[in-house]
């Protein structure tokens, strides 16, 4: 049950599992990491949450003040201390709601920030630390040098580094929250009856565990498994079932059996934002289609319904919230100028349905179905409705115009061209032997060295030919479907996105549908990556959607 609560003035968003019958032997608080561990981590921690909840507990999943679905700007200097007062308010909802017994989880830097609250919670039964964190200067030195690798470096005179922040992988603080951070340090006694450490094995002899794990009341397990989870080398996260398996056999363990009844208050709208003339900004959290996809709209309070709207469509497997939470920040902004936004999850991300094991494939029939329900649960006329994402939310975008007609969609770092989409994007992003187990053959190689010979020397009309098969991306195929139906597309490419859709004679179909009356927007962003970690591109992009709506909606807003 996703419920906000806390404070009037800064809410967070939570989900909240209770147990059957409404009665919980405990309460358990999953603090989760930072930035981008908290995107690849979702799906195991709702599935960490679900196995918790069959035991018997009420668990609270949820986002710090500044972070995911919560109010508040991720660059506030008191970021870090409002993430430590964030886990005290979700501890008091949980007793609040009935239960006595309150326990903190916590993975990585959540690890650390739940070791820093737990003095401050009086009476705390047990402490879960995962692959914990335990200095707060060497992770912040560690996930820069992450940022410097990945996609720093990559400012321009367009894009220029922002002022007294720092910009790290998922997350942008303030260069005073960063200092903060970095301060951070592993208590030497943590207020909390029970501890559980869980370490990767070559981790063990970190000496600031040494104090927490002399004391009688901890107990040391080495687990294996959490590169793939919190660092997974592809958009494929593997979730380490046996360390799930072993928080809950402790958890089991060490918490009362006693029930008492547990009566959450849900809160279903929040004020997330206020406005310098006053008005105020809205979020509800709602479902959309017979599947119930989780969705959140967010507007200008008092707003008229079916007025213009812009649907974000998700990438991958990342729910609603996006890289740098940028799907949040760019709905508050869109939300000032009269514009009702809605972002939703797919079956099998963020919280629509229940979490499984399961890669959730990001073009199938499944998800092919949950874009035009979430459309059509809007019911708003298509010249009212713009559509966007980012790779996979792109085509998306597209083919919810396709198939339901838009105003407008921007196709943002489009990899896939196609109309025929099983699997597409899966194979582009190198994902689908992780998931299926196939072996990268010689057959395989070889015919990728067929398909770099047929881009150089296939004359145009072969290799459009084969792209209307789905055996090439030929972006003429996408964009000549969209302009026969009316549907005015804009493609806002990275550099490295640019060059993929040159290489796969993107320019030439341009010109082609040019001369049929059908121009094209293109816009190549001076600087960022595909998956929009760059603090830049997300600024960028966040400014092209707003002048968007600007001009697609001139009359209406």
């Amino acid at each position: 049950m996703p419920t906000w609560f806390g404070p009037e003035e800064a809410r967070l968003f939570g989900v909240v599992h209770v147990p059957r019958d409404g009665v919980a032997r405990a309460g358990v608080v999953i603090c989760p990491p930072l930035g981008r561990q908290h995107l690849d981590t979702y799906r195991g921690l709702k599935l960490l949450a679900q196995q918790l909840c069959a035991k018997g507990f009420a668990v609270l999943r949820f986002d710090y003040r500044g972070t995911g679905d919560s109010a508040g700007d991720q660059c506030l200097d008191s970021a870090v201390d409002d993430y430590v007062e964030s886990i005290r308010t979700a501890a008091d909802y949980l007793r609040a709601s009935g239960v006595a017994s309150v326990s903190l989880v916590g993975l990585r830097a959540g690890a650390l920030l739940a070791a820093t609250a737990a003095p401050s919670i009086e009476g705390l039964d047990g402490l879960v630390m995962w692959d914990s964190v335990t200095d707060g200067r060497r992770y912040l030195r560690e996930q820069k040098v992450l940022y410097q690798m990945t996609v720093g470096g990559q400012e321009s005179a367009e894009l220029p580094p922002e002022p007294d922040v720092v910009p790290l992988l998922g997350l942008t603080l303030s260069s005073a929250a960063a200092v903060a951070l970095g301060a951070l340090k592993l208590p030497d006694v943590v207020g909390a009856a029970s501890i559980l450490v869980l370490t990767r094995p070559e981790l063990t002899g970190d000496r600031r565990l040494a104090d927490l794990l002399a004391a009688d009341n901890c107990t040391l397990q080495e687990i294996a498994g959490q590169p793939e989870f919190v660092e997974p080398p592809s958009i494929v996260v593997k979730i380490p079932m046996a360390t799930l398996a072993a928080i809950e056999k402790w958890l089991d363990a060490n918490l009362t059996s006693e029930t008492v009844a547990f009566q959450p208050a849900f809160v279903e709208h929040a004020v997330v934002d206020e406005l310098p003339d006053g008005r105020k900004v809205t979020e509800s959290i709602t479902e959309l289609g017979p599947n119930r996809l989780f969705a959140i709209r967010t507007r200008l309070a008092g707003s008229a319904e079916g007025g213009p709207t812009v649907l974000f469509h998700n990438t991958a497997c990342e729910h609603r919230v996006g890289s740098g939470r940028i799907w949040p920040d760019t709905a508050r902004e869109l939300a000032g100028l009269g514009v009702s936004v809605v972002r939703y999850d797919r079956r099998g991300v963020g919280d629509t349905g229940a979490a499984t094991e399961e890669f959730p494939f990001m073009h199938s029939p499944v998800a092919k179905a949950d874009v035009t329900d979430a459309i059509d649960a809007l019911a708003v006329p298509a010249d009212r409705l713009i559509m966007t994402g980012i790779c996979s939310g792109a085509w998306n975008s597209a083919y919810g115009g396709l198939e339901r007609g838009a105003k407008l969609v921007v196709l943002l770092n489009i990899l896939l061209y196609t109309l025929r989409s099983e699997g597409g994007s899966e194979r582009i992003a190198q994902v689908t032997d992780a998931v299926s187990g196939d072996e990268d053959t010689e057959e395989r190689r070889a015919w990728e060295m067929v398909k770099q010979g047929l881009r150089k020397w296939l004359p145009y009309q072969g290799w459009l030919l084969l792209g209307r098969f789905g055996f090439t991306q030929a972006p003429e195929v996408l964009l000549k479907a969209l302009a026969k139906h009316r549907v005015p597309a804009e493609l806002v490419l990275s550099p490295p996105d640019f060059q993929w859709y040159e290489g796969h004679r993107g320019p030439i179909g341009a010109k082609r549908l040019a001369r049929h009356g059908w121009a094209l927007k293109l816009t190549v962003a001076p600087s960022g990556d595909h998956a929009v970690l760059h603090r830049g591109l997300q600024n960028f992009i966040r400014e092209y959607l707003l002048d968007a709506a600007r001009r697609a909606f001139a009359d209406q807003l």
